[in-house]
C-alpha cells in the first residue's frame, strides 16, 4: 500500500512504499549535527597559545640549549641513517646461491647442500656418539663446614650442628 506524504527534505509531495521510509527521511531532515565536546581551557593553555602566536620564548637559556642539542642530535642521526641507507642501496644485492645436489649412493636419496651447511643429516655422516663421565661432584661454589658445637641430643635423637661458610 502506497503512503503519500510531504518529503521533509525537499518539501514536495512524495509517494512512499511504507511509513518507515517516510520516518527515515524525517529523521535525516531533523537530525542535528553532533557537537564536538568543548575543550577544557586553562590559563596555562591560553597563555601558551598566545606566546606561540606572538613568537615569545620564555624558556631559560639552559632549556633553549638542551632543545638545540636535541635537534642537532636528531638531525645528525637522520643524516647517518640516510647515508647508511644510500650506501646499502649502492651495494649490489647478494642473492642466495643455487644449491648443489649430491647423491650418496646410486640407490640412496639425493641431498641438497647450501652455503654454510656443514653436512647432510644422513646416518652415515653423523658424528659418532662420545662417552661422557658422570660424577657425583657438584660444580657450584665450594663451601667449608665447621662443627659449631659438640653433638646435641633432641627428643632422643643426636644431631651434629655445622657452620657453613663459602670458601
Amino acid at each position: 500500500m502506497a503512503f503519500d506524504a510531504i518529503n521533509p527534505i525537499t518539501g514536495l509531495p512524495k509517494e512512499y512504499a511504507n511509513s518507515g521510509e517516510w520516518m527515515r527521511d524525517v529523521d535525516a531532515a531533523t537530525s542535528k549535527p553532533v557537537d564536538k565536546p568543548r575543550a577544557v581551557k586553562t590559563f596555562a593553555d591560553a597563555s601558551r597559545r598566545l606566546r606561540e602566536e606572538a613568537g615569545i620564548d620564555l624558556r631559560s637559556d639552559d632549556e633553549r640549549q638542551a632543545a638545540d642539542n636535541a635537534d642537532l642530535i636528531e638531525r645528525k642521526v637522520a643524516e647517518g641513517v640516510a647515508a647508511a641507507l644510500k650506501k646499502q642501496q649502492a651495494q649490489p644485492a647478494s642473492q642466495t646461491p643455487k644449491p648443489t645436489t649430491q647423491a650418496h649412493s646410486a640407490a640412496g636419496p639425493r641431498y641438497r647442500f647450501f652455503d654454510g651447511q656443514e653436512g647432510c643429516g644422513c646416518k652415515a655422516h653423523k658424528p659418532a656418539a662420545q662417552t661422557t663421565n658422570h660424577t657425583r661432584i657438584g660444580h657450584g661454589p665450594t663451601m667449608t663446614a665447621q662443627l659449631a658445637r659438640p653433638e646435641v641430643e633432641h627428643m632422643g635423637a643426636r644431631y651434629k650442628i655445622y657452620r657453613v661458610r663459602p670458601k
